[in-house]
């Protein structure tokens, strides 16, 4: 039997070399952490070997943890392994078993960015040209500059906010306490006495003479007792002044009357009496230039002298009637009879003044029996708004304490303490930052400054504060109307130098 020839074995391709990962990995085996020198999808073989006492048993399978690249983008991975070469006395060849797909896809994403990346590099190397690479060059140059002078830049800009904030600290006042103010007034009861009725709250408007509420005194039933004595004396004197007042003006109805016809007649007599003084006026002027003057001449010349002055005394006599009887025609519509006008003499004008006010007086009285349920009444001196009551319905309330802070119409300001010592250095005028509990952020002038922290007339800023003799009161106008209501606390910084609150201004510090 012929032996048939066997044909010789093909050569095959040898198998390409994996690539070569720069990524550095690391392994951790009994919390030890190994550096590989190079790795790739199959394995990776370690800078040095594992020492003997702890290393994996050869050709066993064991589990280790893989961690690829550095810093906050780390991949960690808990893989299967196995020593490549049994034999070797120190191995450090590894190779991958049976990896699941997530981390088999994980390793040749890696190792596809790296490979893209060598094409990419080795493109360009064979399309550069001479000016590709010197444009290259001017690049990088340029670049370089541009990167020194932007360096250089952002430092001295972050030096100069560090000086401008380093300055800041000096030159800026920050207050202790601030809140939003506004021009008020105190009211208190009338009386002393228990409150018995509020109707009103906070935030409410007031009219001027709007009853607030009420007030019953200790002493309230002998008070109603005496204010209802007063209202009965008063009515019975007005219905007196009111009889009084009849019968005045009857009076002087019916002397108006009479003043008509008498002042009628004694115009006839005036006249009769003006026309018997010229007739004897006459006959003595006849007398006066009748002849020489003899014994019987001068005798009829004395009498006719002395009916002439009979006659002037009786013309005087009435034009004197004639007078008071206008007197009392003038003042007999005012109630006055016989024109007799004395001091303390009464008018119908001062007896209908006076029933006015009894009048007034008795409706007060009225309208306070009727409200005896509840006592004195508490009125609203001004137009404003109630801003807090400070008493209670029951509570016992003194003339001298506060009930309620009223506040005006007025644009509320800000109101801050700043340590006395640290005022001296603030000015009128002066920037000042305000950034309100609401959030909102404004700027403001100082616009007043006392070394007294105590201010009559204002509402907001409790100034009652622990030590408030050690601080000074700044008011602070703000550039655009307060958003927030009376009373909101703010945080208040003042800059002392116009300098630095120009440039804060540019920055918007």
């Amino acid at each position: 039997m012929q032996a048939t020839p066997v044909k010789p074995a093909e050569p095959t391709a040898p198998a390409a070399p994996a690539v070569q990962v720069p990524e550095p990995l690391s392994v951790v085996w009994q919390g030890v952490e190994y550096r590989a020198l190079r790795w790739d999808v199959h394995g990776f073989d370690l800078e040095t070997a594992i020492p003997r006492i702890v290393a994996p048993g050869r050709g066993r399978v064991f589990d280790l943890t893989v961690l690829i690249g550095q810093g906050g983008t780390r991949i960690e991975m808990r893989v299967q392994a196995r020593i490549a070469n049994p034999d070797d006395p120190a191995p450090t060849r590894f190779d991958f078993v049976d990896l699941d797909r997530a981390q088999s896809e994980v390793l040749h994403r890696i190792v596809d960015a790296i490979v893209s990346q060598q094409a990419l590099s080795l493109t360009r190397l064979l399309n550069e040209t001479e000016q590709t690479r010197e444009a290259r060059k001017e690049t990088g140059a340029r670049m370089r500059r541009f990167r020194s002078g932007f360096q250089l830049t952002l430092a001295g800009s972050v030096l100069a906010v560090a000086g401008l904030l380093t300055w800041s600290s000096f030159s800026t006042v920050k207050a202790r306490y601030a809140a939003i103010t506004v021009g008020a007034t105190s009211l208190s009861v009338p009386v002393a006495g228990r409150i018995s009725r509020l109707t009103v709250g906070p935030g409410e408007t007031l009219t001027t003479g709007e009853v607030l509420g009420y007030v019953r005194p200790s002493d309230f039933e002998d008070r109603l007792e005496a204010a209802t004595a007063r209202r009965r004396s008063l009515e019975v004197e007005r219905a007196e002044l009111l009889a009084r007042r009849g019968t005045m003006a009857q009076l002087s109805d019916i002397a108006i009357a009479d003043n008509g016809s008498d002042r009628a007649r004694l115009e006839e007599t005036l006249l009769l009496a003006e026309r018997r003084l010229s007739v004897e006026q006459s006959l003595l002027a006849a007398l006066q230039g009748n002849g020489l003057p003899t014994a019987s001449r001068l005798r009829e010349r004395a009498r006719q002298e002395a009916a002439v002055l009979r006659a002037e005394t009786d013309v005087l006599d009435v034009r004197a009637r004639l007078a008071t009887l206008a007197r009392a025609e003038t003042l007999a519509p005012l109630g006055v009879a016989q024109g007799d006008l004395r001091s303390g003499t009464a008018t119908l004008d001062s007896v209908d003044l006076r029933l006015a006010a009894l009048n007034e007086e008795i409706d007060h009285l009225t309208l306070r029996e009727a409200r005896a349920e509840f006592g004195e009444p508490i009125l609203s001196p001004c137009d404003c708004t109630v801003q807090q009551i400070d008493r209670r319905v029951g509570e016992w309330a003194e003339p001298s304490g506060p009930l309620a802070v009223l506040v005006g119409h007025e644009n509320p300001t800000i109101h801050a303490l700043v340590l006395a010592e640290n005022a001296r250095d603030i000015d009128m005028g002066d920037r000042a930052r305000i950034e309100l509990a609401n959030g909102s952020t404004l700027d403001g002038q100082v616009a007043r400054l006392d070394y007294d922290a105590h201010w009559r007339g204002y509402a907001g800023l409790q100034d009652t504060v622990f030590a408030a003799d050690r601080y000074a009161r700044l008011e602070i106008t703000p550039n655009s109307p307060l958003t927030g209501p009376v009373g909101m606390v703010a945080q208040v910084s003042i800059h002392t130098s116009n300098l630095f609150a120009t440039a804060a201004g540019l920055v918007g510090l």
